[in-house]
Order: structure tokens, then sequence, then C-alpha cells
């Protein structure tokens, strides 16, 4: 049967439509999220539901999977499905592009030559290489498009702070004049304004050095962007250049600390975050409260995070350049993850993305990791429909380009959470450009630690309950001299 959505009942920053897809043997599937474009608001989607499991589409060569883009519904008239027959599961702990599955209602190119060209695997426009306006020779994605601010209701003008290398916290960030130094003082300023209206904290170009902040203010409905003073929505060419955060050692450049259940809508917009030693963004939850304890709707594009974890800064290990805990609904796009590591007694630790305790729904797309000295994707303890896509890998990864783990406490005497941890499921990994692992070798696609069958008493077993998947695979290419 049909579901339908009604979009006219959003409002205007939403970046998401949730809905649940009907099942044919019960009465709701999985939910389902779908970025939005927020320059079209059609007042109806039609949703045929045809099973439980996933929704899904084919556009081109691209499989679609819980994240289908409204402006390609719009413009190309496709129907989407809730399928009841992806056999794209995988099951091999060390298969690789040539051995994967593809779901048979949407039909991919399924090549498995390894060395095929760049048109036959479409690579996406984000990932088309240019010339770099960093000093340091980086070179950067060439956007086709930006994102775009997010208008609020009133289609209001934004509340902006000001922040600089000179800046004064004695300020007020009220213009560029009488800019601010720190991320703690634009936080003390927003708590005491506590605007009914997006946000823009405009940051000049510069260092800022050893800043940290613990992040609590947020408003559900609307934005806080974080983005260079030149940014209005173009890509890296129109700007000039990121502002850099130099931790100097520091533990992390931003924790967000926010377990209220709703969407807190930060956005981090062409910044370079560096020499941070245990991460360089934390978005946390609540991990003992999957159901109420989450954070989410947050954005991290352009940015380039690197020198993170304690190779380049003495200490105790990392973890991961973004490290999410019970965070969900995240778009993670066009990024560089560079040399995030840890020293060799703890290189296999230190993630570029750390996907922990229910951070589910996350879409990590045309991300760029280089020199991850541990798995660059890791998932553990149900973070479920995580999407991967797109990405491009070069030397990353100790055992695979992603892995589950989790802590089993009938394994482990070092085990934290009381209620135990928990296998991921339904996660899917597509179509992304894998180019060895850290030490220049050949590594799986992907790994589950502790098997792909096995599942504690203490946690539901969603293959059997639910017909899911672990791990769904498609287009991976792998090339490794």
């Amino acid at each position: 049967m049909p579901v339908k959505l009604t979009l006219s009942t959003l409002n205007a920053r939403s970046t998401h439509v949730k809905c649940v897809c009907p099942s044919v043997d019960r009465s709701v599937g999985p939910m389902v999220s779908i970025p939005i474009q927020k320059a079209i608001r059609p007042k109806i989607i039609d949703i045929a539901a045809r099973g439980h499991y996933n929704l899904v589409m084919r556009f081109g060569k691209k499989y679609w999977e819980c994240g289908l883009h409204l402006a390609l519904l719009v413009l190309v008239g496709f129907s989407a499905a809730c399928s009841d027959d992806d056999t794209g599961i995988a099951t091999n702990e060390h298969a690789d592009a040539s051995t994967v599955d593809v779901a048979r209602d949407v039909p991919l190119d399924t090549s498995t030559d390894e060395k095929q060209e760049s048109a036959e695997i479409d690579a996406p426009a984000d990932l088309t290489l240019g010339d770099s306006s960093e000093a340091d020779g980086i070179v950067d994605a060439t956007l086709d498009s930006a994102p775009e601010a997010a208008p609020d209701a009133e289609s209001e003008s934004p509340f902006v702070v000001f922040v600089h290398p000179a800046g004064d916290d004695a300020d007020d960030g009220s213009t560029p004049n009488h800019a601010v130094l720190t991320l703690g003082r634009v936080q003390e300023i927003l708590r005491a304004a506590a605007p009914e209206r997006n946000v823009e904290v405009r940051i000049a170009q510069g260092t800022y050095t050893g800043q940290s902040v613990t992040w609590d203010y947020y408003h559900p409905d609307y934005e806080i962007a974080f983005m260079p003073i030149d940014y209005h929505g173009g890509g890296i060419g129109s700007i000039a250049g990121r502002p850099v955060f130099d931790g100097k050692g520091a533990r992390v450049l931003l924790t967000l600390d926010v377990a209220d259940g709703r969407e807190t809508n930060l956005a981090f917009i062409y910044l370079r975050i560096e020499h941070y030693r245990v991460m360089g963004l934390n978005f946390r939850g609540n991990r003992n409260d999957f159901e109420h304890g989450w954070n989410g709707g947050n954005r991290v594009f352009g940015c380039l995070l690197s020198d993170v974890g304690n190779l380049a800064n003495a200490g105790k290990h990392g973890f991961g350049g973004l490290d999410l805990v019970n965070s969900r609904h995240n778009e993670i796009q066009n990024n560089h993850f560079l040399q995030q590591e840890n020293a060799s007694s703890s290189a296999a630790l230190m993630h570029a993305i750390y996907l922990a305790h229910g951070s589910s729904y996350n879409e990590i797309r045309s991300n760029r990791f280089v020199d991850v000295s541990g798995d660059p994707v890791r998932v553990r303890d149900g973070s479920n429909h995580n999407q991967v896509e797109d990405n491009v890998f070069e030397k990353t990864g100790s055992a695979a380009f992603i892995s589950d783990w989790w802590c089993d406490k009938d394994e482990k005497t070092n085990c934290t959470k009381p209620s135990g941890e928990c296998p991921s499921w339904e996660n899917a990994f597509r179509d992304n450009e894998l180019h060895c692992g850290y030490r220049g070798n050949s590594i799986a696609t992907f790994k589950y630690f502790q098997g792909v069958n096995y599942v504690p008493h203490w946690c539901v077993n969603h293959a059997n309950t639910d017909g899911w998947a672990r791990l769904r695979t498609s287009g991976n290419t792998k090339s490794c001299p």
C-alpha cells in the first residue's frame, strides 16, 4: 500500500523526511530518513511499500538506499519502494568488489575489473579533483553545488557572531570589528541571546590555537553553522581558505554534549581541524539510552581533519577524527580525513569516523580518507542503517576499510557498559574506491570482529526477527599494487 508523506507540515529548515515503511508481515518496518533539498517543497510523495527491509531505488548506476534525494524524485518522477529482495548482503569477512552480490530489483553494473575507468564506476562530481586554494597543496574537491545555509521559516536574516584570531572575548561578536576569539565565548553569546532563528558563526581565516569547548547550546528548529567569514554557499574556490583550529595536542576541538533525544542541528563547513590528540569533533549522546538519549541532524561538510591521534600528539591514544556516540541522522560529506594516526602500539584503535553506541542513520558520502592507522570507518554497538558511499580510501585500515566491533562482556572483563553491547545491523558500504591498507598492503573490504552470525543472548537477533543483514555492499572497486 502507498505511504503518503505530507511535506507541507515540515518547517523550512527541515533536512529529512522520516517515515516508516509498512511491512508485509508486521505493522511497521524500519524508520527511513530521506534527505530533502531545502529549495524544493513538493506537497506529496508516494512510496509504494512492498516489504519490510529498506527504501531502495535506482538512478543511473547508483544504488540509493534509505536516502533518496527528493530532487531526483521530483525531477525524474521515480517512485521509491520498500524492497523485500535485497540480496547484496556481505557475509564473507574477506570479500572484495568481485565477490559481493547486488539486489535483483535494482541491477547495477557488476563489473569486477578493479582497474575500470572512473566513468564506469560513476564517480561523484564532488570527488572531481581541482585546484587547491590551501597553502599546503592539498587538492580539494571541486563542487558542482555547495551546501546552502538553511533558511528559517520566516526567511529572517540569521543571527551572526564573528570570530577572529585577534578577537577579544570581552567583545560581543556582533560585527567584524567586535569579533571574539574563542568558540566558548560564542556559546556564551548564543546562550544569552537565545535567538529564534538560524545562527551563523563567521570565522575569519587564520589560526586558532589550543581551543577546546564542550558545546551544549542548540535549537531543535534552527541551525548553528560554523563557517568561514567569506562563505556564501559556493565551493572551496569561493573562499580565501579554511580557518585553522590547531589543537597543539589538546584532546578535542568540540564535544557536542547533548542527550535530549532531539536534533541539535550544528553544521561545520570548510574548517581545518588539526593536531588534536583524541578526537577532532565529538557528537556525544547517552550510550545507555538509545531511544531517548540521542542527538543528531548535524552536518560536517568540506572540512579537513589532519594529524589527529597520538602519533603527532604525545599522550594517550586517540579514537576518531569524527567520533559519534548515540548520534544519528548526521550528514558527513566532502571532507578530507588525513593522518588519523596513533603510535604503533595503539595504531589499530584510531579511526577516521567512529560510529558507536546507537549512532544510526548517518550518511557518509564523497569523503577522502588518507593515512588512517586503524580501520577508517568503525561501527560499534547497535549503530545501524548507516550509509557509506562514494568515498575514496588511500592507505587506510589495519584490518578492513569498514569494520564492526563491539565489547563482548562474556569474553572481556574490561567492558564498561552495564547492559552489554550488541552487533550493528543494516549498514551499507557502496561505490567506494579502495586503495591499499595503512601499510600499503591489501586488506579486506569489511570485517566482523566477533563473526557475522554471533549474536549474544542479551541482544535482539535482527536477522531472525526482522530479516536484517549486518552489512550490505555493492559497487566497491579495489586496487592495491
